[in-house]
């Protein structure tokens, strides 16, 4: 459970104590007393606290070790600690009766009760000194007696030892000789007590002090420019190197063929093929040339040549014909051909006329084609794998993007609206014209490729707090809310719209704090931080109860800062230009500087 510590100044009455219990937020109270304040070393006003906090419904702790307080505190039954660390603990009175009789009286007049035990004391030695004279007078009287008492201290020399000491000094040195142990256990306590008030006072004082600054909120709007290369960026200027990321996969989607073939025997036969000639000379058809009549097309089976020597009597009729003044003889030959498709009606009788051939020579039938029978199957068409891959493109681009994106560093800004999922290296199965199984859809197997575009996130924000609106005194704590609009991409880069929310606050360093408080009181500490502009709130942790003071070693003491939007909502931790600005440090004194604190 918190605790709020609250340190009493010494000029604090019971007034301000106990408004400062009923002003505190937190259940549990410390009450940290200082070294000397009548106002706790009266019973009325422990009496009085202690009504205060069970009135305002707080259980009240008094941190102290003071034995007065301690013994008051123990007659009204408020809780005691030694420390912040520690548990408090209801501390018992020796009576009730007696510790209620206590009074500031009895605490604050220490000088008289110790004049009256040094009064005692001195009748005592009196008493003591008296009897010893009176001793030294009976000893003069009986003269006779010496040599016996000579032997009695011969052989009693520790009873001539326990003689009392005429002067103070020899007191003390036969005190001291009689307890040789108690005194060396003594001056040890002694050597550690000076030790621990040394490390005390001198090396464990440290303080944490928290700084919360309260900011205000702006909005940023300016153009930018993409660059295709590293070298060509220009942060400040608004150039920025846009740079593609991307993740392949390989994915599988099943589709429907749609298409229709007829897969019966070919027909086939053969055809006459003619040409003419006005000197010698060959004419060649290679195997494969394609003859089209009626929309059905016959290929060849093999290659096949026409030639003529040049003599007239080679001619295969009298009909020659006879062009530009020049004797042209015909020349004919047969080549087989089988239909390029199965199917019934590649069957069609001999046709003289309508041919069409991809070959450099005239053609026609003379007989009939036959052998062509009906088988139709389902085959994928191309169209059907182009649909395919439509659907495979933009399969699973959700769960793609998010791998993407999460594969992309905290140093990037992504450009999310330049995301884009395309495939390549498609393959069917069967292949396009190919049949399909009956039961079994065809496969597209194909490689899937997301990409988009990022930017360094530090660099736009660098821009931003470049182009910040700021007045003096001012610096920018933190860039949220970055979006970039309009974005177009070129192959030479491209535009688009920075925005962003920037928060504007007091330009404070940890050393500048450190400055105005080491060495002051903690009262003076707040607030001379509270006087800076722009600081909401201060909050000051000492190492151990009794420092009061902020160390002067600006080593020992560490600032944080809390920045705070108008709403109380958390800006960020700490801004990195409210470190110190000590340049002058090298890596290896910052160490040092790090060992030492610790």
């Amino acid at each position: 459970m918190n605790k709020d510590v609250i340190y009493i100044e010494p000029e604090d009455d019971i007034t301000d104590i106990i408004a400062k219990i009923e002003k505190s937020k937190e259940k549990i109270v410390a009450l940290v007393p200082p070294k000397k304040a009548g106002v706790f070393r009266s019973l009325v006003n422990i009496k009085l606290i202690s009504k205060a906090g069970a009135g305002a419904e707080k259980s009240v702790v008094l941190v102290t070790t003071d034995p007065s307080i301690v013994k008051l505190a123990a007659a009204t039954k408020l809780p005691v600690s030694k420390n912040l660390q520690s548990a408090p603990v209801i501390p018992e009175a020796e009576t009730a009766e007696a510790a209620g009789e206590q009074t500031i009286e009895d605490v604050e007049e220490p000088e008289e009760n110790e004049k009256a035990s040094a009064s005692e004391s001195s009748a005592d030695d009196s008493k003591t000194e008296s009897k010893s004279k009176s001793h030294e007078a009976e000893e003069e009287e009986e003269p006779e007696d010496e040599e016996e008492e000579d032997d009695e201290e011969d052989e009693k020399p520790a009873k001539k030892e326990k003689k009392p000491a005429k002067s103070g000094g020899n007191k003390l040195l036969n005190w001291i000789k009689a307890h040789k142990k108690l005194t060396i256990a003594g001056a040890i306590c002694a050597v550690g007590i000076i030790g621990f008030l040394i490390w005390a006072f001198g090396f464990a004082p440290a303080a944490d002090i928290t700084v919360a600054i309260k900011t205000d909120s702006k909005n940023f709007s300016e153009g930018i420019t993409f660059v295709d290369s590293l070298s060509s960026e220009d942060a400040k200027e608004g150039k920025f190197y846009l740079e593609q990321k991307k993740i392949e996969n390989t994915q599988e989607v099943n589709f429907e063929a749609t298409g229709q073939k007829n897969q019966g025997d070919k027909a086939t036969g053969d055809v006459v093929i003619y040409g003419y000639f006005d000197a010698k000379g060959v004419i060649a058809v290679n195997a494969g040339s394609v003859f089209t009549v009626n929309n059905l097309s016959f290929v060849s089976n093999s290659d096949a040549s026409l030639s003529w020597d040049g003599k007239p009597s080679s001619c295969e009729n009298s009909n020659d014909e006879v062009t530009d003044g020049h004797f042209q003889c015909l020349i004919s030959g047969r080549v087989g051909v089988t239909a390029m498709n199965g199917g019934s009606n590649y069957n069609i009788p001999a046709t003289p006329s309508g041919w069409s051939t991809t070959a450099n020579v005239r053609v026609y039938s003379d007989k009939s084609m036959a052998g062509g029978t009906d088988k139709t199957v389902t085959v994928v068409q191309q169209s059907d794998i182009e649909k395919a891959k439509s659907e495979l493109t933009t399969a699973n681009e959700e769960e793609n993007k998010k791998k993407l994106y999460e594969s992309i560093g905290d140093e990037y800004y992504i450009i999310e609206t330049s995301f884009e999922q395309s495939t390549s290296n498609a393959e069917a199965t069967p292949a396009a014209d190919q049949e399909v199984t009956d039961g079994k859809k065809p496969v597209l197997k194909a490689t899937t490729t997301a990409t988009v575009y990022v930017i360094n996130e530090d660099k736009l924000k660098d821009f931003i707090k470049a182009k910040a609106d700021l007045s003096d005194g001012q610096k920018v704590y933190d860039v949220k809310d970055i979006y970039i609009e309009n974005f177009t991409q070129k192959d030479n880069g491209g535009s688009a719209k920075l925005k962003a929310q920037y928060y504007v606050g007091p330009k404070i360093t940890e050393t500048e704090v450190v400055d105005k408080v080491k060495g002051k009181g903690l009262g003076d500490a707040q607030r001379e931080i509270r006087d800076l502009y722009g600081v909401s709130n201060v909050t000051i942790d000492t190492s151990y109860p009794w420092v009061m003071t902020i160390p002067g070693d600006s080593n020992k003491v560490t600032v944080k800062f809390e920045v705070k939007d108008q709403d109380g909502n958390e800006v960020k931790e700490q801004s990195d230009d409210n470190k110190n600005d000590d340049s002058e440090k090298n890596d290896s004194e910052k160490k040092s500087d790090e060992k030492q604190k610790n």
